[in-house]
């Protein structure tokens, strides 16, 4: 079932990661909300001349939502090591990991996400 993106949504939800979630490597993060956020992070790291900067800002907020995408996944944060041990090979990898639906319920990583969609 295709879900429909507010642009507004997901302004609101990358101001959310970016300002209380900054350095929030604890918990689990559902498919959507990682998504919501890593798209536009990836789009803003694409911008000509500032690009960079951005990226470099982002660059916690991004590692942080990766391991909570991880950690809903049942896997371990750590293994995002893979793609800045080898890029590009590597960060394809962890793009991939990040694609399957999260477990249902409650692994060890704590609660599934409230109003999780995959």
């Amino acid at each position: 079932m295709a879900q429909n993106f507010d642009f507004n949504e997901v302004v609101e939800h990358f101001k959310t990661v970016v300002t209380t979630q900054y350095f929030c490597f604890d918990g689990r993060m559902g498919k959507r909300d990682y998504w919501m956020f890593m798209i536009p992070a990836i789009i803003l790291g694409c911008v000509p001349m500032i690009g960079q900067l951005i990226a470099l800002a982002l660059l916690l907020p991004m590692l942080g939502a990766t391991a909570r995408r991880l950690h809903d996944l049942g896997k371990t944060g750590w293994l995002q090591l893979i793609g800045l041990i080898c890029p590009p090979i590597g960060s394809i990898i962890v793009i991939l990991m990040c694609i399957p639906d999260g477990e249902a319920g409650a692994n060890k990583y704590g609660e599934a996400p409230v109003g999780k969609a995959g």
